[in-house]
């Protein structure tokens, strides 16, 4: 349902990392070779990893990739697995409520401070956080969902053990190592 989202994050945080790498390097080069430097390259890459930051925060509750702690999955009885994720799902669903409330308020009071190099409002830059929050909300709450239906939740996030190998395969430590070599 939210697919579509998910992917526009994506694309998204990874045009704000190459900004990032563009504009550092852009302003290592002027200052190393022509002895000028971009005086809002800085500010400007902060306020990107910034946005990389909660647009990627973002984009990771979709995928359910956030740190999680396996030992508490491992230990809890298979049959209590829902309950677990369904708490999980609630803790992020309260996280993301907080983002968006307080966010604003951040929002608000900062709109009329300006940003000293560039001297944008850092009410823009503010703004990244109830807006996160309010995606992270509709991810989790879209998790709940699939919870309360009997579903999963994905599994595919960083925090989730390697599979085991298939022992059918009569594949060597010695032949593995020979194939990275």
């Amino acid at each position: 349902m939210t697919e579509w989202l998910k992917v526009l994050l994506r694309y998204l945080a990874g045009a704000m990392l190459l900004s990032i790498v563009l504009l550092v390097l852009s302003n290592v080069v002027l200052r190393y070779f022509l002895h000028i430097g971009l005086g809002w390259a800085e500010e400007a890459a902060r306020f990107l990893l910034i946005g990389l930051t909660f647009t990627a925060a973002a984009a990771a509750v979709k995928e359910w990739g956030h740190f999680q702690l396996l030992i508490v999955s491992q230990w809890v009885p298979r049959r209590h697995q829902r309950l677990v994720q369904g708490f999980a799902v609630v803790v992020v669903l309260t996280m993301s409520a907080l983002l968006v409330r307080y966010g604003i308020d951040l929002a608000r009071l900062n709109w009329s401070q300006t940003s000293p190099t560039m001297e944008w409002s850092m009410g823009y830059l503010y703004l990244v956080v109830p807006v996160s929050g309010a995606l992270m909300f509709v991810f989790a709450l879209e998790h709940l969902v699939h919870i309360v239906r009997g579903q999963r939740l994905p599994s595919h996030g960083a925090g989730h053990p390697p599979t085991p190998p298939d022992k059918s395969s009569a594949i060597s430590d010695d032949t593995r190592q020979e194939q990275w070599l």
